[in-house]
């Protein structure tokens, strides 16, 4: 999963202060929305709904509480069953079945095999069932499970999974499938019980066997081995995973729960599950960041899925997923759609006020570098400046700014990076700007537009000898070879490696003045860059050269007493230079005027002279 990096930050006003909240894409929610279970167990609510309880979504308006899991990223719902009747007996589960098929979720049913809860702690025998043998208990097992996913599906609803007990970590029906009881091979016995039902109703339906301590290796090695060795089957292995009752911190349990897993497809051939998982509601930053970083690593494992034990709980319990003074889903809930919050207690700011992206500053003066840094707290910052990823200089206090000396003449890249005492850091873009007068070559004649094997070419009119330098501007998505020519001339090949908003330079001696071809011609298939443009800069002072000549006005060579000119476009961009005698016009003593040109370059008549007098 291409993990998408887009940051948005969001101020938090609360009682006391402010907090600064950042929210991260982790995954891509709906690219997994087939092969991954975004659960909840919500065996609660139609007992809840009995009480009067009402739901909010995070805009705060009251709707069916299935409705808004499912906008909150819940695509499966898990429902246990008890073998009494009443709030999770037959009846109603097969009601809460059809309600999450109306929403178009998938279901799993989760038998604890006892009048109440089945867990580490309980696994009492129904008092149904009670004084009876293991063969006995085996076919109630058989004919329970049987009986409810029968109503199930003729409720028009088929459950993707089904557990076979709840949370079996010492086996079930206590104490003859109590594993440390010597209840080994009966527990094989109502597992393999149970399996068979399933398939008998359905065999679409997977079986899972599901234990608690997700992190515990040594754990799930002894059930399963044992469940193995006595000859019980079963499709998936199932877990809990809470931070809570493991006693450790959320990436501590991700570590130790992904190597469980592992461990467990090595050695038994089977997909894992987590069935249950939780965090405490007042909490809701730090359990998002649990299930946000458990389920992407599940993800990334091609493992089947996480569940939430009741996140719709409000009110007597702590590892909900509501806040119960609101009735709006927390924080927590975002998980399930790929988004983690950070919540800090600062912000800091860093943007650059200048040089501005492609400003040019006269070669040979300093060049003054600006930084704005804004700080919540107020605390002690480090701004440092960077020009050509080296550090130029670092400043401790406002006005965040730097004065540079003796940078080339041609590109520079800067950014600015600053840090407070709290190694809190930010860092700025980086932006280019020039050094020395340079004439951005607008004008390219390209072939092969797809740039397979093209070319681009421009005509730069270079009016005096000397050394210049050839600057290409470029974005480029990959590395492309070209080779460099000078009218034929092989000067070198050139390389554009992956980066946006990149230069190359490249410096030649002009020998002979006037209108010369400078050409890129790519070397390979896609040789160069899609987006390139041209500066030329004069590198000892000579004038900065300008397009080529087209037919209209002509360069002339100056003699004794001509008034020299330079021709401008309205835009600003340098055309050529002349003289007035060629022109056949006159300024007097006017040092610039607008006039009329039938013939200038592009067509139009309008341009702007500047008289430099020799």
């Amino acid at each position: 999963m291409k993990r998408i990096l887009t940051l948005l930050l969001v101020l938090v006003a609360y009682a006391g202060g402010r907090a600064l909240t950042v929210t991260d894409t982790i995954f891509d929610r709906a690219a997994h929305e087939k092969d991954f279970a975004f659960g909840a167990d919500i065996g609660f609510v139609s007992q809840m709904e009995s009480w009067g309880t009402k739901w909010l979504d995070k805009n705060g308006r009251q709707k069916d509480i299935l409705q808004i899991l499912k906008e909150q990223g819940i695509n499966n719902i898990r429902l246990r069953v008890w073998t009494t009747t009443g709030f999770c007996g037959k009846n109603d589960v097969v009601n809460m079945c059809k309600r999450a098929k109306a929403k178009g979720m998938g279901v799993m049913i989760d038998f604890h095999y006892s009048d109440t809860w089945a867990d580490p702690g309980s696994q009492t025998i129904p008092s149904a069932w009670t004084n009876q043998s293991v063969d006995a208990l085996a076919k109630n097992v058989y004919d329970h499970t049987y009986d409810v996913l029968s109503a199930i599906k003729a409720a028009g609803v088929t459950p993707k999974w089904v557990q076979v007990g709840n949370e079996t970590k010492r086996g079930m029906l206590y104490p003859v499938g109590q594993t440390n009881k010597g209840g080994s091979v009966a527990f094989a016995k109502f597992v393999q019980s149970g399996y068979n039902a399933v398939k008998a109703v359905d065999p679409s339906m997977q079986v899972i066997v599901h234990l608690p301590d997700g992190h515990d290796n040594s754990l799930y090695r002894s059930i399963f081995d044992g469940l193995k060795k006595n000859g019980a089957k079963w499709d998936i292995i199932g877990m809990s995973a809470y931070p809570r009752w493991s006693h450790l911190d959320g990436p501590t349990m991700i570590t130790k729960v992904m190597a469980n897993i592992n461990d467990l497809k090595s050695r038994y051939k089977t997909p894992v599950m987590v069935v249950e998982t939780g965090h405490y509601w007042n909490k809701a930053i730090e359990g998002n960041q649990y299930l946000v970083g458990l389920m992407d690593r599940m993800i990334k494992n091609g493992d089947l899925g996480v569940f939430y034990w009741e996140p719709e709980s409000m009110g007597g319990y702590e590892l909900g997923a509501w806040n119960p003074d609101t009735k709006m889903p927390t924080e927590m809930m975002d998980a399930f759609l790929g988004i983690k919050h950070t919540e800090v207690s600062w912000i800091l700011r860093t943007s650059i006020l200048s040089p501005t992206k492609n400003e040019t500053v006269e070669g040979g003066e300093s060049v003054l570098l600006k930084a704005r840094v804004n700080h919540v707290q107020k605390k002690n910052v480090k701004t440092y400046f960077y020009v050509d990823n080296r550090i130029a200089g670092t400043v401790s206090a406002s006005p965040y700014e730097y004065e540079v000396t003796d940078l080339e003449i041609g590109p520079h890249t800067f950014w600015a990076k600053a840090v407070d005492d709290a190694k809190n850091e930010e860092r700025t873009d980086t932006i280019t700007f020039f050094v020395g007068q340079s004439s951005l070559m607008e004008e390219c004649v390209s072939t092969n537009t797809d740039q397979k094997e093209g070319t681009k070419e421009w005509t730069v009119n270079f009016r005096e000898a000397g050394p210049y330098m050839l600057c290409f501007l470029y974005n480029n998505n990959a590395l492309r070879s070209s080779i460099l020519t000078l009218d034929a001339d092989t000067l070198e090949r050139k390389y554009f490696y992956a980066r946006n908003n990149a230069s190359s330079t490249t410096n030649v001696d002009i020998v002979q003045t006037g209108p010369q071809r400078v050409c890129l011609s790519a070397v390979t298939t896609k040789g160069l860059p899609s987006d390139i443009t041209l500066r030329v800069f004069p590198l000892a002072g000579q004038m900065v050269p300008g397009e080529g000549l087209t037919d209209g006005v002509q360069l002339y060579e100056a003699s004794a007493g001509d008034a020299v000119v330079d021709i401008y476009s309205l835009s600003g961009r340098f055309v050529r230079r002349t003289t007035e005698r060629q022109l056949g016009l006159s300024l007097g003593s006017r040092e610039s005027a607008v006039v009329l040109l039938p013939n200038c370059v592009g067509g139009t008549p309008n341009i702007v002279r500047k008289v430099r007098l020799k």
